[in-house]
């Protein structure tokens, strides 16, 4: 049975897909593979638009385009180099509006897990901007930064903002703690601009936080 949230879900799979497809776009087709909620698994040369939460899949001569209400997970493999990305949809709202589905990167799997999502912004925001960039390849003028999000150990999800009081709102951390952790960020040079700095650095308060709990 179609309900409309349904209709609606795949009116709009149906437009982004025409965009998509009109759009002149420089971003290579990768292979990969997109997993469904409903459990049906699709394999072949893959686009995704992070922006519209969409991935587009061609099998020979079929094409095939879902959202992110409708996939569990997907996988892009770029065969020039290698370079493998993992996705999968998540609820997630912005500001306490309705949580929709989205796509987010695994970028780390342990005791905790780290997520990104790209977000595009002008050129002259880049210098200003504390996490990882690129160079948007189909606008000059535009480039993308990269939003982190984390999912703790006791099940919370939330989005992760560089910079120390954004820190101690994560980890509810009490002065005595927050200044433990600011010293940890001094004396180790954490850059919140790299990748492997910021799991480094959620690594070591997921396991303050676990010791304090003993």
């Amino acid at each position: 049975m179609i309900t409309m949230r349904h209709f609606i879900v795949l009116l709009g799979v149906l437009c982004l897909f025409h965009t998509v497809q009109a759009k002149k776009t420089k971003e290579k087709w990768k292979y990969g593979s997109i997993v469904l909620n409903s459990g049906q698994q699709f394999e072949g040369n893959l686009k995704f638009d992070l922006e519209n939460d969409v991935v587009v899949l061609q099998k020979g001569k079929r094409i095939l385009a879902f959202s992110a209400f409708s996939v569990q997970s997907f996988l892009a493999v770029d065969t020039t180099n290698g370079f493998t990305q993992k996705f999968f949809s998540l609820p997630y709202s912005e500001k306490r509006t309705r949580a929709r589905s989205r796509f987010f990167q695994l970028v780390y799997d342990g005791r905790f897990a780290l997520f990104v999502r790209e977000k595009g912004v002008p050129v002259t925001a880049v210098s200003t901007a504390n996490y990882p960039t690129r160079q948007n390849p189909n606008d000059q003028k535009k480039a993308y930064t990269h939003e982190y999000f984390v999912l703790l150990p006791d099940g919370s999800f939330q989005k992760f903002r560089a910079g120390r009081r954004h820190l101690a709102e994560l980890f509810s951390l009490e002065e005595e703690r927050a200044k433990q952790v600011g010293r940890y960020i001094t004396n180790n040079d954490i850059d919140f601009s790299k990748q492997p700095d910021i799991i480094r650095l959620i690594h070591y308060c997921v396991n303050q936080e676990t010791i304090a709990s003993r």
